[in-house]
């Protein structure tokens, strides 16, 4: 029994796909927007062909049982320095807490560090799980710098 992660390949979208949506449905964003499987998969299509966009998927003897998601970026406030950001990760219930995540954060930090970039962003979604993960990017030697807040633009008036 093998559990790999690798780039994903456009033959990898019609698995793909059905995770996103799942990961997706877990969000809070998905109580504001629907999800675009068309345009997901144009958006994936495009993002194979950027050297900036990592995607990749894990799988167990053959199986998909995740999918991750990297942007590498100059920082505004200093185009030299370079940081890589975790922006998806979804993996199987089933495939938890068996190894498939760590050689996922493994992936991104080496994609990372081959694109230049001198730091890691994690996200961890606002949800029962947050501080899971906090606790979780704490051991990882991650610290929190910011938090993120939504507003529907329509909400404005």
């Amino acid at each position: 029994m093998t559990t790999v992660v690798r780039k994903a390949t456009i033959n990898d979208l019609e698995a793909y796909l059905p995770m996103a949506r799942t990961f997706f449905e877990t969000t809070s964003f998905s109580k504001v927007v629907d999800f675009d499987p068309k345009g997901f998969g144009e958006f994936y299509i495009n993002a194979l062909q950027n050297p900036n966009i990592g995607v990749w998927i894990a799988e167990h003897d053959g199986v998909a049982i995740g999918i991750a998601g990297a942007l590498c970026y100059p920082m505004y406030f200093n185009p030299a320095y370079v940081a890589a950001q975790e922006i998806w990760w979804w993996l199987e219930p089933g495939a938890r807490g068996k190894g498939a995540g760590q050689l996922m954060y493994q992936q991104i930090q080496n994609w990372a560090h081959e694109r230049g970039a001198k730091s890691l962003i994690m996200v961890a979604l606002e949800n029962e799980k947050t501080n899971q993960f906090v606790r979780l990017y704490a051991r990882q030697g991650f610290k929190p710098m910011e938090r993120n807040f939504f507003k529907e633009i329509a909400k404005w008036h």
